[in-house]
């Protein structure tokens, strides 16, 4: 490309053949004083060249594509950390560390032990200019990301929730079988209510829809369930991702928050909580490519390198691709 612009500005100039004949001529005559005027009209003429040429190369690289990969915790009031290239960063979230020992009986009789683990969530994304999307694929761990917009707009229009309201805690007493007695609740009419007031014209087999209970102190205090019915989707609802590769749309109303993710290293957590000693820094580690489309069409694919230290603390550097 660099060439290409170059050729392009030195092209462009067109060569004054009057100026070259006068600048001949003074030099045949000896005359210094001409010969300093055609000097510094050849110097001049050098440096239009150059300046055309570097400022084709300055504008050249100011269009090209660049983005920062970031990291944050779940839990630090925004506060991120840049990753720079060929750098090792520790990172603000992500410390693995083990808790209180337990055990319990299998099926054979076996005594076995294992460890409460600790790992504090956190997340990555990118920050740069003209950006339209970001693709992450992991290799090892599992990857969220939550559309809060698609999830609005769902909503909103009535894709999502379809009610919600509160019930006595004595009515459905919380344990694993809390939706099987809701549901004979729901057949036997104790709810008729609720489809009079909000299934009018839908569908009323609850099989075909997702309860939730829930409660916050007041409805603690006050001895309530929040029940919240919605509708259910065969796939998972499509503003939550999660696996091994998600990709997150640029939003202006969310601005650089549109490419947060969520990281959890299951393969690590599992290892720290099996029974025996344990060295931090020999988990497995992690690469996930970030690939960042813009919205000029171009791409841009760097890898995030992630390991743990002995300390239990996530350790991360940038590799360009």
């Amino acid at each position: 490309m660099f060439k290409k612009q170059y050729k392009g500005d030195f092209d462009s100039i067109l060569p004054d053949f009057n100026f070259v004949d006068n600048l001949v001529q003074g030099f045949r005559n000896g005359s210094s004083q001409n010969h300093s005027k055609k000097q510094g009209r050849l110097v001049a003429a050098v440096l239009a060249i150059c300046f055309l040429v570097g400022g084709g190369f300055i504008a050249s690289n100011l269009n090209k594509p660049i983005f920062t990969i970031i990291a944050f915790a779940n839990d630090n009031g925004g506060e991120c950390v840049n990753i720079e290239e060929s750098a090792r960063v520790e990172l603000p979230f992500g410390k693995i560390s083990r808790g209180e020992r337990h055990s319990y009986v299998d099926e054979t009789g076996k005594t076995i032990y294992n460890y409460d683990v600790g790992f504090e969530y956190g997340g990555i994304s990118v920050t740069g200019d003209n950006i339209f999307s970001v693709t992450y694929a992991s290799e090892t761990g599992e990857l969220r990301f939550f559309d809060s917009v698609m999830e609005k707009q769902m909503n909103d229009e009535g894709k999502i929730k379809v009610c919600d309201f509160t019930l006595p805690v004595e009515v459905i007493h919380p344990g694993k079988d809390m939706h099987a007695v809701f549901e004979n609740l729901w057949n036997d009419g104790y709810f008729d209510h609720i489809k009079n007031k909000y299934f009018k014209d839908k569908n009323c087999d609850i099989k075909d829809y997702q309860v939730m209970f829930s409660q916050d102190e007041k409805h603690k205090k006050d001895g309530l369930w929040l029940v919240e019915i919605s509708h259910k989707f065969e796939n998972g609802y499509p503003f939550m991702q999660q696996g091994k590769e998600v990709t997150a749309t640029f939003y202006e109303e969310l601005g650089a928050k549109s490419f947060d993710v969520n990281w959890t290293p299951w393969d690590a957590i599992n290892m720290v909580s099996e029974d025996g000693p344990i060295d931090f820094a020999n988990l497995p580690s992690e690469n996930i490519t970030v690939k960042v489309h813009f919205k000029n069409g171009n791409t841009m694919t760097k890898q995030l390198k992630l390991s743990f230290n002995s300390n239990g603390n996530l350790i991360a550097e940038v590799i360009t691709r």
